[in-house]
């Protein structure tokens, strides 16, 4: 009876090992560069419910054929027109390397997102249909697969594609596209900020009226694409907010009242070296073509359509101005980094100044800013705030 018993047992013994070892339904292997890619491809063909990815980049040439990163894109793609639920996740201090993958994703009514400034998404990882994990060293970039040394785990794992599939739906994400469209607009020279003679005199001289009457005059020459051009007086007064009043005292008639306004701001600005100014005339000094590879500023058309010259202060139209300049050299347009101090004595103006231009901004819609946090114990080491565009809004909110 007791051999009878034992062989009974045995071979219960047996699957009981097997499962604990060798799980059912479960398989891992390590994959190498362009093994990697064929064994994703295949899997993401073959999807039926679900693909996630995050991802620290995703490099795509669309001119490339050979470019391996074109074919898994547009399986996700394919994915989707199956009906497939595709999320995508990229971090989003490497905007440069990530904008045409995730434009074309996009185009294409894929959830892609970035994720947000506080912190960095460095996973690598894909999950498919709940079931099959890909996670390792590698970024979607023809490097990884062509040429650099990495590794990616594989594994057929339900138990750990929902932990990871857990794991990125939990990263904090940016919701709205990121990316703003290629701003349209008048062009105006950065020396206008960076020489100390230039609009910085403005400012100090809180000359507000000749400050937006230099840009309207950038913007005229723009439109006339003429390095000369004569002034209509009553046309310009009336784009700057003059109204004649009832009573005209000493003025013989609305134009008059209106060539006055006018007049004196552009003898100021000529003063001031800004223009040449003669008989109705201006030519502006500043010179707004472009010679270098230096980005010149921007200013989009909706600045003026919208009603922002008459909506801001003096101080944020002018932090506006650098906002925008800072965001056309950085690498991660629309964002921007650099420390108050070192604005301070970039631009040759006062903390006080660009603070409170700042926050306004802000209070308008203009910018929107991320402030670190203070870190104990001393809670002084804080790093520098990052800024970032939005589009102007039709109606800025009143102050």
């Amino acid at each position: 009876m007791k051999f009878k018993s034992i062989k009974n047992i045995l071979p219960l013994f047996l699957i009981c090992l097997t499962i604990l070892f060798f799980p059912i339904n479960s398989s891992a292997d390590v994959l190498f560069g362009k093994v990697y890619h064929q064994i994703l491809h295949k899997y993401l063909t073959q999807s039926k419910s679900s693909i996630t990815v995050a991802m620290y980049f995703i490099i795509i040439n669309p001119t490339d054929k050979t470019d391996p990163i074109n074919e898994l894109v547009n399986d996700l793609i394919a994915a989707k027109k199956r009906g497939v639920e595709v999320k995508v996740i990229l971090e989003d201090s490497k905007l440069k390397e990530n904008r045409l993958a995730y434009e074309k994703l996009r185009a294409n009514n894929i959830a892609v997102y970035f994720d947000t400034a506080q912190h960095l998404l460095h996973i690598k990882e894909v999950v498919i249909d709940s079931q099959y994990v890909f996670v390792g060293s590698a970024n979607w970039s023809k490097a990884a697969i062509e040429d650099n040394y990495e590794a990616t785990y594989f594994e057929d794992s339900a138990r750990d594609a929902l932990a990871s599939k857990q794991y990125i739906d939990n990263v904090p994400i940016q919701k709205k596209n990121i990316f703003l469209p290629q701003i349209k607009g008048v062009i105006i020279s950065p020396d206008f900020l960076l020489v100390s003679n230039s609009g910085r005199r403005l400012l100090k001289a809180e000359a507000f009226k000749q400050f937006d009457l230099y840009l309207l005059l950038c913007k005229l020459r723009q439109e006339t694409a003429k390095p000369s051009f004569d002034i209509d007086y009553d046309a310009l007064a009336k784009i700057m907010g003059y109204v004649a009043p009832k009573n005209l005292g000493k003025y013989r008639d609305n134009h008059h009242y209106f060539y006055e306004r006018i007049h004196r701001s552009l003898k100021r600005l000529k003063g001031y070296g800004l223009i040449n100014y003669n008989k109705g005339k201006v030519i502006l000094k500043a010179d707004n073509t472009k010679k270098t590879d230096a980005p010149l500023l921007a200013i989009p058309f909706e600045y003026w359509e919208y009603g922002y010259p008459a909506s801001l202060s003096m101080r944020a139209k002018y932090m506006y101005l650098i906002c925008l300049h800072e965001a056309s050299r950085s690498t991660r347009y629309p964002f921007w980094f650099r420390s108050q101090q070192d604005m301070s004595k970039l631009y040759g103006i006062s903390d006080t100044t660009i603070s409170l231009g700042l926050l306004e901004l802000e209070a308008k819609g203009v910018i929107e800013i991320t402030r670190d946090k203070p870190k104990p114990p001393d809670f002084s080491d804080r790093k520098a705030n990052i800024y970032r565009m939005l589009s102007l809004t039709r109606s800025p909110v009143e102050g």
